[in-house]
């Protein structure tokens, strides 16, 4: 078996720096908006799998750093 067949194309801690520049970006957005804004817009800006941001939100909400709710099928974020 060859050594490299698990290796990942970046390091973790590379990995781990880029969730925490995702995490600040996300923070960075609902902060600076007002009124809540979605999922679907905040993946839109940042330019970013949708899933990925709700996860990150999700991660954010149990935190107690922002504070989320749905209206009908949209996911809404606000900061605390």
């Amino acid at each position: 078996m060859h050594n490299n067949v698990y290796k990942t194309k970046y390091p973790r801690q590379a990995m781990i720096k880029e969730a925490d520049n995702l995490r600040k970006n996300i923070l960075k957005i609902i902060q600076k908006n007002a009124n809540p804004i979605s999922t679907q817009d905040i993946s839109t800006e940042l330019q970013k799998p949708w899933h990925s941001i709700q996860t990150r939100c999700l991660r954010l909400q149990i935190e107690n750093k922002i504070t989320g709710f749905r209206v009908g099928r949209i996911n809404l974020w606000q900061a605390k």
